[in-house]
Formats: structure tokens, C-alpha cells, sequence
């Protein structure tokens, strides 16, 4: 029986550490090969354009984007997978800029032509409105007609092959992992996460981590994206290409900025406020136009100033 408990709402604060990388030891330099190589076939991005890696951990994606000519800021809170970022790239005598931050805050405004968000770094607060702030700080931070690329969980695929509980051991070190969800995921809108305790055991020591990511179906987190002014062209379930489903591990999106629905709203008002001048000035200049005629009966011998033709503006 999985033994639950809730972890703290800032638990990313301290849950990407060197030891992130010992568990995950599959998430590397060939995987995030073959990730850019679907981010480029995909989206009409080119070298050289300025890109950004929002939650770029320790680099690697940052990392072969640079190599292909691509100008590249990396955003973390982890300054110890950062380190470990600008390590490889000085050993690679590649030219990259690292920064310590928070993703709701990334540096630069209208400051990049891509971003990119890669292994579900996104949904870790606990409310839904400052998980939008992430977002808003895309749709901010790319210039006009701008392209994203997120990689997120697909809660229905979560939800179906979730493993409780497992154990293995990793160079040599013992790792034991806990899984549980809350939240009801059959009751619409509910806030609903993924969590996870991590649990690591080596000579003769003990620590763990938490996670705990907001699970938001393709439409919640189509709609937060609108909202954030991010159109969303494409869906994927997975790196292969694969179409979104239940049986697709991911839910990628690509896109590009475009209005938020407060200037779609806005815009709208405008349209429908002008329309609405146009319509009144135009029964006002008719009505002018027949009282003009009435009064020209009246006066043979007058002359409409609309007989000659207007001259051209300059």
C-alpha cells in the first residue's frame, strides 16, 4: 500500500538536484537529439534565432540547440544541475547563457523567436493561476509571431498505467519510488496531480525528494494557453509523431503567439462599436442627402455640390 502524504508546495526547490539525473538517467544527450530533430522538422524556425530553454535542467537540450547554430538562454531555479550545465559547455567550447531564475519571470521582453518547455516543467504550483503565469511569461517573452514548443504529461495515460510503487537500484545506489494522484479526475475542473515521493538509500544514508505536477487535460491547458495569448497548430502524443490519445504517453504542443482572449474580447468591442458609427453615420448623411434633394426640387435652378467628383487626397 502506497503510504501518502502531501508534499510541500514548494518541493522544486529542492527535488532537482544531481541526484534528478542518477534516477532519470534515460532522459539524455541522444534523447534530446532526437527531440530538436522533431522541434525543427516541425516548426519554421532556422539558425540563427534566439531561443529559450525554460526548466532547462542541466542543458542538454540547450545544449544541441546550440550545437545546430541556434542562440540559446537556459532558465533554471536548480543551480546545481545549471553548474553542471555550464561545465559541459565550457568542455564543448559552446557559448551559452545560464540563468538562475524563476520560470513565471524568465529575463527579456519580446526577447526570443522560440521557446521551448521540454519534460513536463510545467503545472508544479499548487494554483492553477500562478501555473498561468508560466505561460503569460511565454506568450511575454516571444517576439510577434514567435513559436513554442511544450512537452507535458497526458493525464489519461498517466492515470492508466500508473505503477504504485516500484524499486531498483542505480550505480549502486537504491531507489524507491512512490506514485499517488488527488484529485478526482472524473469530476470536471477538478484539481487534479500526480505526485511522487522519491526515496534513495546509499551507503548507509537516506534522503528523499517529492513531486507533485498539476495534471491538466489537452483542453484545460489549450484554454490557459489561449488566455495566455499562445496559439496552439499542433498536437502530438509523443516524439514519434504519434497523434494525441489515451494510449500516447505525452501531450505536446506546438504554436505560436497570437491575441489573448481579453484582446480578441477587446477587438471585437472595437469592431462592433465601429460598425455601429458606421451605421448612424450613414443613415444620417441618407437623411441629409434626401433633405437635400427635397430642397433642390424646390430651387430649380440649384446645383448639388455632389455632382462634381472629389479630388484624390494627396
Amino acid at each position: 500500500m502506497v503510504t501518502q502524504h502531501s508534499p510541500a508546495p514548494d518541493w522544486y526547490r529542492t527535488a532537482f538536484r544531481y541526484d534528478y539525473l542518477r534516477v532519470y538517467p534515460h532522459r539524455n544527450d541522444e534523447e534530446a537529439c532526437r527531440q530538436v530533430d522533431f522541434l525543427l522538422e516541425r516548426l519554421d524556425v532556422a539558425p540563427p534565432c534566439d531561443v529559450l530553454d525554460l526548466g532547462c535542467g542541466d542543458g542538454r537540450h540547450s545544449l544541441e540547440l546550440t550545437r545546430r547554430g541556434f542562440r540559446v538562454t537556459g532558465l533554471d531555479l536548480s543551480e546545481e544541475l545549471l553548474e553542471r550545465a555550464r561545465r559541459r559547455t565550457a568542455e564543448e567550447g559552446l557559448d551559452i547563457d545560464f540563468i538562475q531564475g524563476d520560470m513565471r519571470d524568465p529575463p527579456g521582453v519580446r526577447a526570443y523567436d522560440l521557446v521551448v518547455n521540454f519534460f513536463t516543467s510545467f503545472g508544479y504550483f499548487r494554483e492553477d493561476a500562478e501555473n498561468a503565469r508560466v505561460l503569460e511569461a511565454i506568450s511575454r517573452s516571444l517576439r510577434p509571431g514567435g513559436r513554442y514548443l511544450m512537452d507535458y504529461l497526458n493525464r489519461e495515460f498517466v492515470i492508466s498505467t500508473l505503477v504504485p510503487s516500484d524499486h531498483r537500484t542505480v550505480e549502486g545506489m537504491e531507489v524507491e519510488q512512490r506514485r499517488w494522484i488527488t484529485g478526482d479526475p472524473t469530476a470536471a475542473g477538478a484539481h487534479v496531480r500526480i505526485n511522487k515521493q522519491v526515496r534513495i538509500r546509499e551507503d548507509g544514508a537516506e534522503r528523499s525528494y517529492d513531486e507533485s505536477v498539476r495534471m491538466y487535460t489537452l483542453e484545460e491547458l489549450e484554454a490557459l494557453m489561449e488566455r495566455a495569448g499562445l496559439k496552439v497548430t499542433r498536437t502530438y502524443g509523443d516524439f514519434d509523431g504519434r497523434p494525441v490519445s489515451g494510449d500516447a504517453p505525452r501531450n505536446i504542443l506546438l504554436g505560436q503567439t497570437g491575441p489573448t482572449k481579453h484582446a480578441r474580447q477587446a477587438e471585437h468591442a472595437s469592431q462592433t462599436e465601429h460598425a455601429s458609427q458606421t451605421e448612424t453615420a450613414s443613415q444620417t448623411e441618407h437623411a441629409s442627402q434626401a433633405e437635400h434633394a427635397g430642397d433642390t426640387k424646390s430651387r430649380p435652378g440649384a446645383a448639388s455640390r455632389d455632382e462634381k467628383p472629389a479630388m484624390p487626397c494627396p
